[in-house]
Protein backbone atom coordinates (compact mmCIF):
# COMPACT_ATOMS: atom_id res chain seq x y z
CA UNK A 1 0.00 0.00 0.00
CA UNK A 2 1.30 3.47 -0.89
CA UNK A 3 2.04 5.50 2.23
CA UNK A 4 0.08 8.45 0.87
CA UNK A 5 -3.06 6.71 -0.43
CA UNK A 6 -5.05 8.33 2.37
CA UNK A 7 -4.35 11.73 0.81
CA UNK A 8 -6.70 12.50 -2.08
CA UNK A 9 -5.31 14.76 -4.82
CA UNK A 10 -2.08 16.78 -4.33
CA UNK A 11 -0.17 14.44 -6.66
CA UNK A 12 2.89 16.69 -7.06
CA UNK A 13 3.26 17.11 -3.30
CA UNK A 14 2.84 13.38 -2.69
CA UNK A 15 5.59 12.78 -5.23
CA UNK A 16 7.97 14.96 -3.20
CA UNK A 17 6.98 13.18 0.01
CA UNK A 18 7.57 9.79 -1.64
CA UNK A 19 11.12 10.89 -2.51
CA UNK A 20 11.77 11.88 1.11
CA UNK A 21 10.32 8.60 2.36
CA UNK A 22 12.52 6.66 -0.05
CA UNK A 23 15.57 8.24 1.61
CA UNK A 24 14.39 6.96 4.99
CA UNK A 25 13.66 3.46 3.71
CA UNK A 26 16.75 2.99 1.53
CA UNK A 27 19.49 5.29 2.88
CA UNK A 28 22.35 3.18 1.51
CA UNK A 29 21.28 3.93 -2.06
CA UNK A 30 21.84 7.61 -1.41
CA UNK A 31 25.00 7.26 0.68
CA UNK A 32 26.64 5.42 -2.22
CA UNK A 33 26.00 8.53 -4.29
CA UNK A 34 27.54 10.74 -1.63
CA UNK A 35 24.21 12.47 -1.01
CA UNK A 36 23.61 14.11 2.36
CA UNK A 37 20.35 13.16 4.02
CA UNK A 38 18.09 16.25 4.11
CA UNK A 39 17.50 17.62 7.58
CA UNK A 40 13.92 18.84 7.56
CA UNK A 41 10.57 19.40 5.87
CA UNK A 42 8.27 22.39 6.37
CA UNK A 43 4.69 22.26 5.06
CA UNK A 44 2.81 25.55 5.00
CA UNK A 45 -0.64 26.68 3.89
CA UNK A 46 -4.12 27.59 5.08
CA UNK A 47 -5.70 25.61 7.92
CA UNK A 48 -7.49 22.47 6.79
CA UNK A 49 -5.43 21.75 3.69
CA UNK A 50 -4.08 18.45 5.05
CA UNK A 51 -0.58 19.44 6.17
CA UNK A 52 -0.76 17.44 9.39
CA UNK A 53 -2.17 14.42 7.53
CA UNK A 54 0.73 14.57 5.06
CA UNK A 55 3.30 14.93 7.81
CA UNK A 56 1.78 12.07 9.78
CA UNK A 57 1.71 9.77 6.72
CA UNK A 58 5.39 10.47 6.10
CA UNK A 59 6.45 9.96 9.70
CA UNK A 60 4.25 6.88 10.28
CA UNK A 61 5.78 5.05 7.30
CA UNK A 62 9.36 6.17 7.89
CA UNK A 63 10.24 3.32 10.24
CA UNK A 64 11.63 5.86 12.68
CA UNK A 65 10.42 6.77 16.18
CA UNK A 66 8.47 10.02 16.08
CA UNK A 67 8.47 12.70 18.78
CA UNK A 68 5.50 15.08 18.55
CA UNK A 69 5.69 18.64 19.83
CA UNK A 70 2.52 20.77 19.88
CA UNK A 71 1.88 23.93 21.93
CA UNK A 72 -0.21 22.98 24.96
CA UNK A 73 1.64 24.69 27.81
CA UNK A 74 2.53 28.22 28.93
CA UNK A 75 5.77 29.77 27.67
CA UNK A 76 8.43 28.61 30.15
CA UNK A 77 7.10 25.07 30.47
CA UNK A 78 6.71 24.75 26.71
CA UNK A 79 10.29 25.83 26.06
CA UNK A 80 11.48 23.04 28.35
CA UNK A 81 9.18 20.65 26.45
CA UNK A 82 10.76 21.67 23.13
CA UNK A 83 14.24 21.03 24.53
CA UNK A 84 13.19 17.68 26.02
CA UNK A 85 11.58 16.59 22.74
CA UNK A 86 14.77 17.20 20.75
CA UNK A 87 16.91 15.58 23.46
CA UNK A 88 14.82 12.39 23.35
CA UNK A 89 14.87 12.39 19.55
CA UNK A 90 18.67 12.71 19.54
CA UNK A 91 19.01 9.80 21.95
CA UNK A 92 16.69 7.66 19.78
CA UNK A 93 18.24 8.65 16.42
CA UNK A 94 17.58 7.97 13.62
CA UNK A 95 14.30 9.63 14.53
CA UNK A 96 11.79 12.34 13.59
CA UNK A 97 10.67 15.43 15.48
CA UNK A 98 7.24 16.63 14.39
CA UNK A 99 6.53 20.31 15.22
CA UNK A 100 2.80 20.64 14.54
CA UNK A 101 1.39 24.17 14.04
CA UNK A 102 4.79 25.70 14.69
CA UNK A 103 3.51 29.23 14.04
CA UNK A 104 1.41 28.86 17.21
CA UNK A 105 4.43 28.22 19.40
CA UNK A 106 4.57 31.93 20.33
CA UNK A 107 2.06 34.79 20.42
CA UNK A 108 0.81 35.09 16.88
CA UNK A 109 1.99 38.19 15.04
CA UNK A 110 5.04 39.35 13.13
CA UNK A 111 6.41 41.22 16.14
CA UNK A 112 6.98 37.91 17.94
CA UNK A 113 9.09 36.22 15.25
CA UNK A 114 12.11 36.43 17.57
CA UNK A 115 10.18 34.94 20.48
CA UNK A 116 12.12 32.62 22.78
CA UNK A 117 10.14 29.61 21.55
CA UNK A 118 11.42 30.09 17.99
CA UNK A 119 14.96 30.81 19.19
CA UNK A 120 14.79 27.54 21.14
CA UNK A 121 13.55 25.54 18.15
CA UNK A 122 16.32 27.00 16.01
CA UNK A 123 18.99 26.17 18.59
CA UNK A 124 17.64 22.64 19.01
CA UNK A 125 17.66 22.01 15.27
CA UNK A 126 21.27 23.17 15.11
CA UNK A 127 22.12 20.95 18.09
CA UNK A 128 20.95 17.78 16.32
CA UNK A 129 22.58 18.77 13.01
CA UNK A 130 25.11 15.93 13.12
CA UNK A 131 22.62 13.37 14.44
CA UNK A 132 20.08 11.58 12.27
CA UNK A 133 17.15 13.62 13.49
CA UNK A 134 14.75 14.72 10.76
CA UNK A 135 12.48 17.66 11.64
CA UNK A 136 9.00 18.03 10.16
CA UNK A 137 7.00 21.21 10.81
CA UNK A 138 3.58 22.45 9.76
CA UNK A 139 2.80 26.17 9.57
CA UNK A 140 -0.36 28.09 8.72
CA UNK A 141 1.19 31.56 8.45
CA UNK A 142 4.83 31.88 7.42
CA UNK A 143 4.85 35.56 8.47
CA UNK A 144 4.75 34.51 12.11
CA UNK A 145 8.07 32.64 12.16
CA UNK A 146 11.59 34.02 11.59
CA UNK A 147 13.08 33.46 8.14
CA UNK A 148 16.28 32.20 9.67
CA UNK A 149 14.33 29.27 11.08
CA UNK A 150 13.32 27.86 7.73
CA UNK A 151 16.46 28.44 5.72
CA UNK A 152 18.21 25.58 3.91
CA UNK A 153 20.19 23.45 6.36
CA UNK A 154 17.38 23.61 8.88
CA UNK A 155 14.45 22.87 6.60
CA UNK A 156 15.89 21.72 3.26
CA UNK A 157 12.43 21.14 1.82
CA UNK A 158 9.71 23.82 2.08
CA UNK A 159 6.40 22.92 0.42
CA UNK A 160 3.35 25.10 -0.05
CA UNK A 161 0.09 23.19 0.48
CA UNK A 162 -2.62 25.29 -1.19
CA UNK A 163 -6.36 24.72 -1.28
CA UNK A 164 -7.12 22.13 -3.97
CA UNK A 165 -7.81 23.18 -7.54
CA UNK A 166 -11.10 22.22 -9.18
CA UNK A 167 -9.85 18.85 -10.42
CA UNK A 168 -8.42 17.92 -7.03
CA UNK A 169 -11.55 19.16 -5.26
CA UNK A 170 -13.65 16.90 -7.48
CA UNK A 171 -11.56 13.89 -6.44
CA UNK A 172 -11.78 14.86 -2.77
CA UNK A 173 -15.54 15.39 -2.94
CA UNK A 174 -15.98 12.07 -4.75
CA UNK A 175 -13.97 10.39 -2.00
CA UNK A 176 -16.09 11.89 0.78
CA UNK A 177 -19.33 11.13 -1.08
CA UNK A 178 -18.31 7.49 -1.34
CA UNK A 179 -18.09 7.41 2.44
CA UNK A 180 -21.71 8.58 2.80
CA UNK A 181 -24.67 6.28 2.61
CA UNK A 182 -27.56 6.86 0.20
CA UNK A 183 -26.28 9.73 -1.93
CA UNK A 184 -28.65 10.64 -4.75
CA UNK A 185 -27.93 12.21 -8.13
CA UNK A 186 -25.13 14.51 -7.02
CA UNK A 187 -22.71 15.86 -9.63
CA UNK A 188 -19.33 15.99 -7.87
CA UNK A 189 -17.88 18.18 -10.65
CA UNK A 190 -20.57 20.82 -10.10
CA UNK A 191 -20.11 20.68 -6.33
CA UNK A 192 -16.34 21.04 -6.78
CA UNK A 193 -16.73 24.19 -8.87
CA UNK A 194 -19.25 25.60 -6.41
CA UNK A 195 -16.77 25.08 -3.59
CA UNK A 196 -13.64 26.04 -5.51
CA UNK A 197 -11.01 27.59 -3.24
CA UNK A 198 -12.07 25.79 -0.06
CA UNK A 199 -9.80 23.51 1.94
CA UNK A 200 -10.33 19.70 2.09
CA UNK A 201 -11.48 20.10 5.70
CA UNK A 202 -14.10 22.64 4.58
CA UNK A 203 -15.21 20.36 1.75
CA UNK A 204 -15.71 17.48 4.17
CA UNK A 205 -17.61 19.73 6.58
CA UNK A 206 -19.95 21.00 3.84
CA UNK A 207 -20.69 17.49 2.62
CA UNK A 208 -21.56 16.47 6.15
CA UNK A 209 -23.74 19.57 6.53
CA UNK A 210 -25.65 18.55 3.40
CA UNK A 211 -26.31 15.18 5.01
CA UNK A 212 -27.62 16.89 8.14
CA UNK A 213 -30.13 18.86 6.05
CA UNK A 214 -31.28 15.66 4.34
CA UNK A 215 -31.77 13.96 7.70
CA UNK A 216 -33.72 16.89 9.13
CA UNK A 217 -36.04 16.79 6.11
CA UNK A 218 -36.63 13.05 6.66
CA UNK A 219 -35.10 12.29 3.25
CA UNK A 220 -33.76 8.87 2.34
CA UNK A 221 -30.94 10.32 0.22
CA UNK A 222 -28.62 13.31 0.17
CA UNK A 223 -29.57 15.30 -2.92
CA UNK A 224 -28.07 18.19 -4.85
CA UNK A 225 -30.46 20.65 -3.17
CA UNK A 226 -28.91 19.79 0.18
CA UNK A 227 -25.42 20.59 -1.11
CA UNK A 228 -26.69 23.89 -2.50
CA UNK A 229 -28.16 24.81 0.86
CA UNK A 230 -24.95 23.90 2.67
CA UNK A 231 -22.94 25.97 0.17
CA UNK A 232 -25.24 29.00 0.46
CA UNK A 233 -25.28 28.82 4.25
CA UNK A 234 -21.64 28.07 5.08
CA UNK A 235 -19.74 29.62 2.16
CA UNK A 236 -21.93 32.58 1.21
CA UNK A 237 -23.38 33.18 4.71
CA UNK A 238 -27.04 33.23 3.69
CA UNK A 239 -29.08 32.83 6.87
CA UNK A 240 -31.30 29.83 7.48
CA UNK A 241 -34.29 32.16 7.70
CA UNK A 242 -33.67 33.31 4.12
CA UNK A 243 -32.96 29.78 2.93
CA UNK A 244 -36.23 28.54 4.45
CA UNK A 245 -38.16 31.26 2.64
CA UNK A 246 -36.43 31.13 -0.74
CA UNK A 247 -38.82 28.64 -2.30
CA UNK A 248 -41.79 30.82 -1.31
CA UNK A 249 -40.46 33.88 -3.14
CA UNK A 250 -42.71 34.93 -6.02
CA UNK A 251 -41.25 38.04 -7.65
CA UNK A 252 -43.43 40.10 -9.97
CA UNK A 253 -41.16 40.63 -12.96
CA UNK A 254 -43.58 43.18 -14.41
CA UNK A 255 -43.07 45.45 -11.39
CA UNK A 256 -39.78 47.25 -11.91
CA UNK A 257 -39.98 48.74 -8.40
CA UNK A 258 -40.03 45.30 -6.81
CA UNK A 259 -36.72 44.88 -4.96
CA UNK A 260 -36.38 41.18 -5.76
CA UNK A 261 -37.07 41.85 -9.44
CA UNK A 262 -34.24 44.39 -9.45
CA UNK A 263 -31.88 41.96 -7.73
CA UNK A 264 -32.75 39.21 -10.22
CA UNK A 265 -32.04 41.43 -13.23
CA UNK A 266 -28.82 42.66 -11.62
CA UNK A 267 -27.46 39.15 -11.01
CA UNK A 268 -28.70 37.92 -14.39
CA UNK A 269 -26.75 40.78 -15.99
CA UNK A 270 -23.55 39.65 -14.30
CA UNK A 271 -24.15 36.03 -15.28
CA UNK A 272 -25.01 36.67 -18.94
CA UNK A 273 -22.07 38.97 -19.61
CA UNK A 274 -19.65 36.52 -18.02
CA UNK A 275 -21.11 33.47 -19.73
CA UNK A 276 -21.13 35.15 -23.15
CA UNK A 277 -17.52 36.34 -22.89
CA UNK A 278 -16.12 33.35 -20.97
CA UNK A 279 -18.27 30.28 -21.77
CA UNK A 280 -18.70 27.71 -19.01
CA UNK A 281 -17.42 29.99 -16.25
CA UNK A 282 -20.59 30.76 -14.27
CA UNK A 283 -21.00 28.31 -11.38
CA UNK A 284 -23.75 29.83 -9.23
CA UNK A 285 -26.35 32.59 -9.48
CA UNK A 286 -28.69 33.50 -6.63
CA UNK A 287 -31.10 36.28 -5.66
CA UNK A 288 -33.21 36.73 -2.54
CA UNK A 289 -35.17 39.37 -0.65
CA UNK A 290 -36.83 38.63 2.65
CA UNK A 291 -37.64 41.00 5.51
CA UNK A 292 -34.37 42.69 6.44
CA UNK A 293 -32.18 40.49 4.27
CA UNK A 294 -31.79 41.02 0.56
CA UNK A 295 -29.02 40.32 -1.86
CA UNK A 296 -27.64 38.08 -4.49
CA UNK A 297 -24.38 36.91 -5.96
CA UNK A 298 -22.91 35.40 -9.10
CA UNK A 299 -19.83 33.21 -8.83
CA UNK A 300 -17.40 32.12 -11.51
CA UNK A 301 -14.57 29.69 -12.10
CA UNK A 302 -12.13 29.72 -15.02
CA UNK A 303 -14.00 29.04 -18.27
CA UNK A 304 -13.42 26.43 -20.90
CA UNK A 305 -10.35 28.01 -22.50
CA UNK A 306 -7.23 29.88 -21.45
CA UNK A 307 -6.89 33.56 -22.25
CA UNK A 308 -4.24 36.25 -22.01
CA UNK A 309 -4.19 38.54 -18.99
CA UNK A 310 -5.56 41.76 -20.51
CA UNK A 311 -8.58 40.02 -22.02
CA UNK A 312 -9.27 38.23 -18.74
CA UNK A 313 -9.21 41.54 -16.87
CA UNK A 314 -11.44 43.19 -19.48
CA UNK A 315 -13.98 40.42 -18.95
CA UNK A 316 -13.79 41.03 -15.19
CA UNK A 317 -14.66 44.68 -15.81
CA UNK A 318 -17.50 43.86 -18.21
CA UNK A 319 -18.89 41.38 -15.69
CA UNK A 320 -18.75 43.96 -12.90
CA UNK A 321 -20.71 46.41 -15.06
CA UNK A 322 -23.25 43.78 -16.15
CA UNK A 323 -25.59 44.23 -13.20
CA UNK A 324 -25.81 48.02 -13.54
CA UNK A 325 -26.27 47.75 -17.31
CA UNK A 326 -29.07 45.17 -17.01
CA UNK A 327 -31.13 47.39 -14.71
CA UNK A 328 -30.72 50.40 -16.96
CA UNK A 329 -31.40 48.52 -20.18
CA UNK A 330 -34.25 46.26 -19.03
CA UNK A 331 -35.94 48.25 -16.26
CA UNK A 332 -34.86 51.80 -17.04
CA UNK A 333 -33.40 52.19 -13.56
CA UNK A 334 -30.18 53.51 -12.11
CA UNK A 335 -28.67 50.82 -9.90
CA UNK A 336 -27.99 52.56 -6.59
CA UNK A 337 -26.55 49.32 -5.20
CA UNK A 338 -23.79 49.02 -7.76
CA UNK A 339 -21.06 50.99 -5.93
CA UNK A 340 -19.00 47.91 -5.18
CA UNK A 341 -19.19 46.80 -8.83
CA UNK A 342 -18.10 50.24 -10.02
CA UNK A 343 -15.21 50.34 -7.55
CA UNK A 344 -14.01 46.96 -8.79
CA UNK A 345 -14.23 48.09 -12.44
CA UNK A 346 -12.37 51.35 -11.77
CA UNK A 347 -9.65 49.59 -9.76
CA UNK A 348 -8.96 47.07 -12.53
CA UNK A 349 -8.92 49.62 -15.34
CA UNK A 350 -6.91 52.09 -13.24
CA UNK A 351 -4.18 49.50 -12.68
CA UNK A 352 -4.15 48.61 -16.38
CA UNK A 353 -3.73 52.27 -17.33
CA UNK A 354 -1.10 53.20 -14.72
CA UNK A 355 0.90 49.99 -14.41
CA UNK A 356 0.37 48.05 -17.66
CA UNK A 357 0.48 51.07 -20.00
CA UNK A 358 -2.83 49.83 -21.40
CA UNK A 359 -3.52 53.15 -23.15
CA UNK A 360 0.01 54.33 -23.81
CA UNK A 361 3.44 54.59 -22.17
CA UNK A 362 2.86 58.28 -21.46
CA UNK A 363 0.52 57.32 -18.61
CA UNK A 364 3.05 55.18 -16.77
CA UNK A 365 3.86 56.38 -13.24
CA UNK A 366 7.66 56.79 -13.33
CA UNK A 367 9.42 57.59 -10.05
CA UNK A 368 11.30 60.40 -11.82
CA UNK A 369 8.14 62.05 -13.15
CA UNK A 370 8.27 65.68 -12.06
CA UNK A 371 4.54 66.33 -11.72
CA UNK A 372 2.87 63.17 -10.37
CA UNK A 373 -0.37 65.04 -9.60
CA UNK A 374 -0.73 66.10 -13.23
CA UNK A 375 -0.06 62.53 -14.36
CA UNK A 376 -2.64 61.21 -11.89
CA UNK A 377 -5.28 63.56 -13.31
CA UNK A 378 -4.54 62.30 -16.83
CA UNK A 379 -4.67 58.67 -15.65
CA UNK A 380 -8.04 59.20 -13.99
CA UNK A 381 -9.45 60.86 -17.12
CA UNK A 382 -8.30 57.98 -19.33
CA UNK A 383 -9.63 55.44 -16.81
CA UNK A 384 -13.06 57.11 -16.73
CA UNK A 385 -13.20 57.24 -20.54
CA UNK A 386 -12.27 53.56 -20.73
CA UNK A 387 -14.99 52.64 -18.22
CA UNK A 388 -17.51 54.56 -20.34
CA UNK A 389 -16.40 52.61 -23.42
CA UNK A 390 -16.62 49.27 -21.64
CA UNK A 391 -20.03 50.14 -20.21
CA UNK A 392 -21.33 50.70 -23.74
CA UNK A 393 -19.83 47.32 -24.69
CA UNK A 394 -21.57 45.73 -21.71
CA UNK A 395 -24.93 47.07 -22.80
CA UNK A 396 -24.22 45.84 -26.33
CA UNK A 397 -23.52 42.32 -25.01
CA UNK A 398 -26.85 42.33 -23.15
CA UNK A 399 -28.71 43.80 -26.12
CA UNK A 400 -27.58 41.24 -28.71
CA UNK A 401 -28.14 38.43 -26.19
CA UNK A 402 -31.44 39.73 -24.78
CA UNK A 403 -33.25 36.40 -25.18
CA UNK A 404 -30.53 34.65 -23.16
CA UNK A 405 -30.78 37.37 -20.50
CA UNK A 406 -34.57 37.11 -20.20
CA UNK A 407 -34.32 33.31 -19.98
CA UNK A 408 -31.86 33.58 -17.09
CA UNK A 409 -34.13 36.13 -15.40
CA UNK A 410 -37.15 33.84 -15.76
CA UNK A 411 -35.28 30.79 -14.45
CA UNK A 412 -33.81 32.73 -11.54
CA UNK A 413 -37.25 34.07 -10.58
CA UNK A 414 -38.56 30.50 -10.48
CA UNK A 415 -35.65 28.67 -8.85
CA UNK A 416 -33.91 31.52 -6.95
CA UNK A 417 -30.65 29.56 -7.29
CA UNK A 418 -29.12 28.50 -10.62
CA UNK A 419 -26.19 26.12 -10.83
CA UNK A 420 -23.62 25.71 -13.56
CA UNK A 421 -25.76 22.99 -15.15
CA UNK A 422 -28.83 25.23 -15.16
CA UNK A 423 -26.94 28.04 -16.89
CA UNK A 424 -25.41 25.65 -19.41
CA UNK A 425 -28.82 24.17 -20.27
CA UNK A 426 -30.36 27.63 -20.78
CA UNK A 427 -27.40 28.70 -22.89
CA UNK A 428 -27.76 25.65 -25.14
CA UNK A 429 -31.26 26.81 -26.13
CA UNK A 430 -30.18 30.26 -27.31
CA UNK A 431 -27.98 31.73 -30.00
CA UNK A 432 -25.08 33.45 -28.26
CA UNK A 433 -23.41 36.48 -29.86
CA UNK A 434 -20.01 37.53 -28.53
CA UNK A 435 -18.91 41.15 -28.77
CA UNK A 436 -15.40 42.33 -29.61
CA UNK A 437 -14.02 44.29 -26.66
CA UNK A 438 -10.56 45.62 -27.58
Amino acid sequence: MNAFNSIVGYDSIKRELEQILDIFLDPEKYSRLGVRTPRGLLLYGEPGTGKTTMAKALSDHSGRPVFLCRKNQPGGDFIRTIEATFRKAKEAAPSIVFLDDMDKFANGDERHRDAEEYVTVQACIDDVREAEVYVIATVNDMNKIPRSLYRAGRFDTVISVPCPNVEEAEKIIGHYLNEKKNVGAVDSATVARLLNGNSPAKLESLINEAGLYAGFEQQEQIEMKHFLRACLHSVYKVSNAVLDGMEKQKPDLTDRNNILTQIIYHEAGHAVVREVMDPGSVTLVSAYSQKNEKGGFTRYSPGTHAMERTRRLMIEVLTSLGGIAALEQCLGLTDTGGARDLNEAFNIVGDLVAEDCFRGFGLHMDENFRDPEQLRVRQEAVTAAEIERLYRKTKEILSVNRDFLEAIVQALSEKIVLTENDVREIRSRHKITEVTVC
